[in-house]
This record gives structure tokens, sequence and C-alpha cells, in this order.
């Protein structure tokens, strides 16, 4: 009996040694962190890189629906708490990823201009609008000569001949309100679409429908001012209508309207020659910039949304704007305008 004793008594001195407590907790160490890693889930944004993702996501699925990119669904679908103060990180990332493999880009989308008196009145009462205001599109970063309409064919969504048709719909509207000098009366407009029979339905859809939803992506604002007792309603050029169209887009349709857009003119005698800049001083004129330069291969220095000549100091062209033309690459399906979607925004001031 008092062997039996002395040997428990030893085995449980073993046991409470310094080595055999490393051991213990050595062995539990692996199932406590299997438990941690199984209550955190796989899905929490833990990494740069998985923001990285669901940025270049939510830059190409919102300009699928023609919806602006904006800094607080940034920061509340990409970012989330835990990454509230890597937004440069990321976006810088996310650019780099869709130029290389996406052949786009997340552009700016410029600040709503005070046309208004009531607007500017507003304007100057409040504070500097903040960065959480700011909003983003996708472009296209192709090079000029695969941006051409064999190449950038419009989008099969929600057919090719619908969306052939609202792009052409839209800039020619957006021709019309630059080629006014930036503002045109509802009366006018009517007016120019009664000549193309557009007065009361288009291809795509009813024009007052039409009207609505150029509006609400942000191609065109409209504006209502009282004037005198009377109403007065305008349209000016939106957000999205600079950007992916803009002055030098309006001046390529204009020129291929009247059949200046011929690649080369190296064999034109020196009346026609005389005619094409004296086209060409018109149309800068009409856009408010300077005229571009007409070279042997071609009229060059089409101009960007600012207005500016795109010549440099030895009258050497540089590359075109992205503004030379619609720049959208990829197109979304048409959404009911029943259809209130919680995340967008209206353009149109009421």
């Amino acid at each position: 009996m008092p062997s039996n004793r002395k040997r428990r008594t030893n085995a449980s001195e073993v046991e409470s040694t310094p080595s055999a407590r490393r051991r213990r907790i050595q062995s539990e160490e692996p199932d406590s962190s299997a438990t941690n890693s199984e209550d955190d889930g796989p899905s929490a944004p833990t990494s740069t890189d998985a923001m990285v993702k669901k940025m270049v996501r939510l830059a190409i699925a919102s300009e699928y629906s023609r919806l602006p990119i904006r800094r607080n669904d940034i920061s509340a679908k990409v970012l989330g708490e835990q990454g509230s103060r890597q937004f440069k990180s990321v976006f810088e990332q996310a650019q780099q990823i869709m130029k290389q493999r996406f052949g786009m880009e997340m552009t700016e989308l410029p600040a709503r201009e005070k046309v208004t008196i009531t607007q500017r009145r507003a304007a100057q009462k409040t504070e500097k609008p903040s960065s959480a205001n700011k909003s983003w599109i996708v472009t296209s970063t192709l090079p000029l000569p695969y941006r051409s309409p064999e190449i950038l064919i419009p989008t099969k969504a929600p057919s090719l001949y619908t969306e052939s048709t609202y792009t052409g719909l839209y800039s020619f509207i957006i021709a019309l309100i630059v080629l006014n000098g930036g503002t045109l009366a509802e009366q006018k407009l009517d007016r120019y679409l009664a000549r193309t029979n557009a007065e009361v339905a288009t291809p795509v859809d009813r024009t007052d429908k039409l009207l609505q939803r150029l509006c609400k992506e942000g191609y065109i604002i409209k504006t209502r001012e009282m004037d005198g007792g009377e109403e007065v309603v305008e349209y000016v050029l939106g957000p999205r209508g600079k950007i992916e169209v803009g002055t030098g887009g309006v001046a390529g349709l204009v020129r291929i309207v009247y059949g200046k857009d011929q690649g080369d003119h190296e064999n034109l005698t020196q009346l026609q020659r005389e005619d094409l800049e004296d086209f060409e001083a018109k149309l800068g004129r009409s856009l408010g910039i300077d005229p571009a330069a007409v070279r042997a291969s071609g009229v060059d220095g089409a101009s960007d949304v600012d207005g500016n000549a795109q010549v440099n100091e030895n009258g050497e062209g540089r590359e075109a704007p992205r503004s030379s033309g619609p720049i959208r690459s990829r197109r979304g399906p048409h959404q009911e305008d029943e259809e209130e979607d919680a995340s967008s925004e209206e353009y149109e001031e009421e």
C-alpha cells in the first residue's frame, strides 16, 4: 500500500513539471487558433487586396447601370469600418488593375455648375464642398486607333440597335445644348426635336421619358427658375455629358454631319483647304474654342472638355482627348423609369 501511494505521488509531480506544462500549452494552441479563424469568417475585408477587388467590381457594376461611383458607396461597400483610412491606396491599386486588365479607368465627374440665381445664392452661403461628395464614372483608356466604331461597337445589352440609337440621341441633344452656348430653352429643344420627328416619341422611348432618363443619368440637367412671374425651363450640360461627350465629341459629330471628317487632306486644292479652314474657324467660334489646325493628314487638334486645342507649340498634334467621342466601353440595360433606385441620385433640378 505505501508503495502504491508513492508511485501516484511521483506521477503527479512529473506532470506538474515545466516541460509537461509547455507540452500541454503547445497541444492546445492549434485548437484555439482554429476556433478564432472560424469565428472571424472568410468574408471580412481583412486585407487590401480584398478591398481592391471589391472596388473594381463596384466600378464595373455601377457603370453597367450608368450610376456614378460615389465616395459614400465606396466607404460603405468596399472599405467598411476597418479600411476607412485606406481609400487612397485602394483607389490607386484599383485604377491600375482596371487600366491593365480592362482598358478603363475611373474619371472624376465635375461639380455641378450653379446655373440659376437661387443656386448661386445657396452656393455663397455654403462652405467648401466635402470630398465625400465626389463621384466617378468609368471611361476608356484605349489608344485612339482602337476607339473606332468598328472596334468599340455598342454593347448587346439590351440590344445593339437600342444601345446605338440611345448613344446617337443623347449625343445629338448634347450637341444642341453646346452649340447654343451651353444653355437651351425647353421650347427651343422641342422645335429641334420636331424637325427630326422626335417631338413625341423616339426609337428608344417616348420623348418625355427619354429626357427624364438623360437627366437621371447625368447627361443633361433640367433647371427651373421664375422670371417675371413665368417659369423658365432650360437644359444645360450635365456631369456625365461633359466627360463622356464633351466639346471634342460635339466637334467630331459636327464634322461628320458636314462631311469634314475625311482623314486625308493631302490632295485638297487651295480653294478646298481654305473652305475647310473657314469651317474649322466657324466651328471654333460656335464652341467657344480655338479653331483646330488643318494638316495634310487630316483635321488635328480636337478640343477637350475645357475647350483647349490639342496642338503644341510646333503645330504638332497631340493625342486626342478622352472627350473626342462617346467613350463608354460598357453599356448597361435600360432600367424602367418607374423603378426607383435608392442608391441613385436625380440630376434633374426641381
